[in-house]
């Protein structure tokens, strides 16, 4: 199925007060593991059938990196979408599958879209989101369940408006994460210098910010015929992407990275201004930990860069430290236009989201 440009205008989307009793308050932070509670937007959630979840959540109308960007017209952001995707994830393992509150996760991977950007116009009350869960595989290490494989959907006023498809995440114990850390940790030369990670930034402007800290890409940009590669900013003092203290490059980072390396050659390949693309698509793999105190790179495939007549950009990308790929993403940005309608159309042919029995099959 084909897609046309984003298109945004003002207006609210009619409110709808059957949810707003799932809105008095947040889940418990320590549920979707956050420190503080501003950073928590999931409210509730509830069993509809075996492996079929129903969250809510309300998303915040602005927000401090989310909603701090230079477009003209106010809309929910893709990665506080994919953010609220994480919480919930993070909350039915723990709430539902009965996963220990002292496990750590990792997240491998996932292709999140914007599907109907017209439900993620700001309007004059926060927006409530239902978010369907549905558990789509499972991963069995030593005869327990260990992981789980999810594709989501978030709805604003009965339209889907985005899909998170085959997240895959894992969880293990406290002791086994650290024994798995420690190989990683002790890699780290000992001169290793956490100001390798703080390079003078480049102008907010470039990457659609306003904020000079949220802009998480150093100006020593390199540039040939086939990538554009820019040094990754590691601000363990920006409460947005670090919540809570980590002993790694969190995924959310990344993900940035991706998206404001995506805008600058977006605008100096195609001429296309970062205030005038919307993230709206990514399919994201991670592939091992990013640490502390060493030069991170994100690069841009410009080989793979591409403008189609309905004005998507698609773009490959990868970021890496020390010659080793931490992770890998496909991008796809819309432009914003602003039109009497507002209509988005799926980037991907629509996957049937139907559950796993958690007790038979779908083992890998």
């Amino acid at each position: 199925m084909s897609e046309v440009p984003v298109s945004i205008q003002p207006g609210a989307a009619p409110f709808n007060p059957a949810l707003a009793f799932h809105c008095e308050n947040t889940v418990p932070r320590s549920m979707v593991h956050r420190a503080a509670v501003s950073e928590v937007f999931l409210t509730g959630a509830v069993l509809v059938n075996e492996g079929h979840f129903r969250c809510i959540a309300q998303l915040p109308r602005t927000h401090s990196y989310f909603s701090e960007h230079t477009h003209r017209a106010a809309h929910y952001d893709m990665l506080l979408l994919l953010e609220v995707f994480r919480q919930a994830s993070i909350y039915i393992s723990h709430a539902f599958l009965k996963v220990s509150a002292q496990d750590k996760f990792i997240y491998l991977d996932s292709v999140t879209r914007v599907t109907e950007r017209s439900a993620l116009v700001v309007g004059d009350r926060p927006a409530l989101a239902e978010i369907d869960v549905y558990v789509v595989d499972e991963y069995v290490r030593h005869g327990e369940r260990s992981g789980v494989t999810l594709n989501m959907a978030l709805s604003i006023n009965g339209q889907v408006a985005a899909r998170h498809e085959r997240m895959s995440i894992r969880w293990m114990s406290g002791g086994a994460w650290n024994k798995m850390r420690a190989r990683g940790l002790a890699a780290i030369p000992a001169d290793a210098d956490a100001q390798a990670q703080l390079p003078a930034p480049l102008s907010p402007s470039a990457v659609g910010r306003h904020w000079l800290n949220n802009v998480v890409l150093g100006r020593d940009l390199q540039q040939g015929p086939d990538a554009l590669v820019a040094p990754l900013i590691v601000d363990l003092n920006n409460p947005a992407i670090f919540d809570h203290p980590l002993d790694h490059i969190p995924g959310m980072l990344l993900l940035e990275g991706f998206r404001q390396v995506a805008l600058l050659a977006a605008n100096q390949q195609l001429q296309l201004g970062p205030e005038e693309l919307l993230l709206s698509s990514c399919h994201v793999v991670f592939t091992r930990f990013g640490e502390f105190g060493l030069p991170t790179r994100v690069r841009a495939d410009l080989a793979s860069l591409a403008l189609d007549e309905q004005g998507r950009v698609t773009l490959a990308l990868d970021v890496e430290q020390g010659g080793a790929v931490l992770a890998t993403a496909e991008l796809q940005l819309l432009p914003v236009l602003a039109t009497a309608e507002l209509q988005l159309l799926p980037v991907l042919a629509s996957q049937a989201l139907e559950p796993v029995a958690l007790a038979a099959g779908g083992v890998r």
